[in-house]
């Protein structure tokens, strides 16, 4: 009796082992709950699987993989609560704080890339763990390199993300689809600090001026290069070139925003549509409008930009 209870322990440690790594361990000072690590760990346990599958059948992998995985990376996320200033929520200084169980809509497309990056990138399962996945979402998230981060040391805008991803993850194609340049600078966060607590109130962030500062001096840097989008109205031949899996970012109207919702690619039968958090609907979900629709019902929407991710 006492053989098969030691026996039975020690297959079910070999189990938990394979699927959570003893040794490993996320960036320091990482917040990362085992709930979400069991939601990380399946869809990366998934992607592999699709990743050997398709490498087996074609002999390599195909120019578009990366963005294979990164749709995948979406529809097994699809479902997921709707949680807006998610990482702002139970404030405690600032934490590289990764959630799966919940999400707003650029922390969903980020979660999405570096799924897809880990799997993308790995030469085998085992170095396609979680550990490298919250490594890669911090690189993407923070612009400083490594704890201990500021306020501020978060990117917050959508424009400074994409031009640190772009040549490396993702590749901005928004000219090449009859995009144009815009006079749209960037302020937003600076012109209504108030409506930010951790750029306004002391009480629950001390080092908040110094942060306010710090971000006005990224928005001067944003300014020096000038905003792209493509406008409703050339929308409909622009859509022709986008592909499931292809970054959409909302540009808006909104005076001092540059973009104020990102979603992914979901062609179907020649239409593009997309795979988003949708606030409205409180989750996940591929919307019922198609892309150019759902860009000309939205007043305070100028257009749209469009990533295509690069891959390894």
């Amino acid at each position: 009796m006492i053989k098969a209870l030691v026996k039975s322990f020690f297959l079910t440690f070999i189990m938990l082992s394979v699927c959570f790594p003893i040794c490993a361990s996320e960036p320091p000072g990482t917040v990362f709950p085992d709930a979400d690590k069991v939601v990380a760990q399946r869809i990366l346990n998934a992607l592999w699987k699709e990743k050997s599958e398709s490498m087996k059948s074609s002999g390599n992998q195909t120019g578009d993989a990366f963005s294979k995985l990164i749709l995948s990376a979406a529809g097994k996320l699809a479902g997921t609560p709707y949680a807006g200033g998610t990482l702002d929520s139970e404030w405690e200084g600032e934490q590289m704080r990764i959630f799966l169980t919940r999400t707003d809509c650029i922390l969903f497309v980020q979660t999405c890339i570096s799924l897809a990056q880990t799997v993308d990138s790995a030469t085998d399962d085992k170095d396609a763990s979680i550990e490298r996945f919250a490594s890669l979402l911090e690189r993407s998230r923070y612009r400083k390199n490594g704890p201990p981060y500021s306020y501020s040391d978060r990117i917050h805008y959508t424009t400074e993300w994409l031009r640190r991803e772009e040549g490396a993850t993702l590749n901005d194609i928004t000219i090449d689809l009859g995009g144009s340049q815009i006079d749209h600078p960037v302020s937003f966060m600076t012109s209504n600090a108030s409506r930010y607590p951790l750029l306004s109130d002391q009480a629950i962030n001390p080092d908040c001026e110094s942060d306010l500062k710090a971000i006005r001096a990224v928005e001067e840097k944003l300014n020096r290069e000038p905003m792209t989008t493509i406008p409703g109205s050339k929308l409909p031949e622009a859509a022709k070139g986008i592909r499931s899996g292809d970054i959409i970012c909302f540009t808006t109207t909104v005076e001092g925003l540059d973009i104020s919702h990102v979603a992914i690619a979901v062609v179907k039968n020649g239409e593009v549509f997309f795979i988003h958090a949708s606030q409205k609907e409180g989750k996940v979900i591929v919307d019922k409008k198609p892309l150019i629709e759902y860009v000309n019902v939205h007043r305070n929407l100028s257009g749209v930009k469009i990533l295509r991710p690069l891959g390894r």
